[in-house]
């Protein structure tokens, strides 16, 4: 599954630039599902849920009913948003895969498929 979410960032990079942060996250350890989370400098507080739906198409496109089935939620947010500040002091590539808590959730597991702050 994580090489498909790296095929679907390359996808968004290739359509709209480059992101801020692209991760999954599993937060509940019970529910095997992951949690969705973008943020690119070309997001803003007019346009989030514009975005949203674009992501929400491109893992239709890309993942099965039943991949499609494992996905909790789907986060799209500014850089300014706590947890967006809080997952990008993960550099990419990092995997998470000890209970840590970020913005008053507990990470059960987690991948950074992106992480830049220096972006303008």
């Amino acid at each position: 599954m994580v090489e498909k979410f790296r095929q679907i960032l390359e996808e968004i990079k290739k359509q709209k630039g480059d992101v801020y942060l692209f991760a999954i996250l599993k937060m509940d350890e019970f529910t095997d599902k992951w949690s969705v989370i973008l943020s690119a400098p070309w997001i803003n507080n007019n346009n989030v849920r514009e975005n949203f739906v674009f992501l929400r198409e491109i893992m239709i496109r890309n993942f099965s009913n039943e991949e499609m089935a494992s996905i909790a939620t789907l986060g799209v947010f500014t850089k300014d948003e706590h947890i967006i500040e809080e997952l990008l002091k993960y550099k990419e590539g990092t995997m998470i895969n000890e209970q840590v808590k970020i913005n008053g959730n507990i990470i059960h597991e987690a991948y950074i498929l992106a992480s830049n702050s220096n972006l303008q």
